[in-house]
């Protein structure tokens, strides 16, 4: 296991990945993830799971804030994997609502 309390990978096309295609790429790896959407400026409470949390932003940007680790920011595509009990919260850093994929993977 990664000694950070997450994996991301970037998506790295200059043109971001429409909601139909992270739904089928989430699909194809078995997961069912719902759609969240977050106010600009937001600021969530801590939160953690049971299970790795899968993260994808679809639009907007929101920094993944880890306590002791430090601030990540997700740009449209990216994807964020948190591990099983990892303490984190999230803020909307745009001025446009986010747009969030997510889902737990057992």
């Amino acid at each position: 296991m990664s000694q950070r309390p997450f994996e991301i990978m970037r998506w790295e096309s200059p043109k971001p990945p429409s909601l139909d295609f992270l739904n089928r790429m989430l699909a194809r790896e078995g997961l069912q993830p719902e759609q969240s959407e977050l106010a600009s400026k937001t600021h969530t409470p801590e939160m953690k799971f049971d299970q790795t949390a899968v993260r994808v932003l679809v639009s907007g940007k929101l920094q993944f804030s880890f306590p002791g680790y430090g601030v990540i920011e997700l740009e449209p595509g990216d994807i964020l994997e948190i591990n099983p009990g990892v303490l984190h919260d999230i803020i909307v850093s745009s001025s446009q609502p986010a747009i969030l994929l997510e889902a737990l993977r057992d």
